[in-house]
């Protein structure tokens, strides 16, 4: 995740961000410098749920997509939200946390 070093904001109109990211988000970006969206981490404030049946909140992702992760299962409950911007409607979900250590049991 993206951290901002500093802000520059220049006669009320143009804000200027200087971030601090790692080599895998560089990747990512591809050299493109338009169309990138910064959202602060604690603004996923709803939860979905994952899983086999569609009904009410659920999220259904498909078995082609996870194989190509290599994602055996979601986790049960995952924070997700909508954002309108620039006219366009996006749903950003985090379907996945990966843990390394001792198992949890629940």
């Amino acid at each position: 995740m993206a951290n901002i070093k500093s802000i520059d904001i220049e006669n009320n109109k143009n804000i200027n961000l200087h971030l601090l990211i790692t080599n895998q988000e560089y990747g990512l970006l591809k050299q493109k410098t338009k169309d990138i969206i910064i959202l602060p981490e604690d603004s996923l404030n709803k939860t979905l749920t994952t899983g086999k049946l569609g009904n009410s909140n659920r999220i259904m992702v498909p078995k082609k997509f996870l194989k190509q992760f290599e994602l055996e299962n979601l986790d049960k409950k995952i924070p997700a939200a909508v954002f309108e911007i620039d006219n366009k409607l996006f749903l950003l979900t985090k379907i996945k946390s990966l843990k390394n250590g001792i198992p949890e049991f629940k």
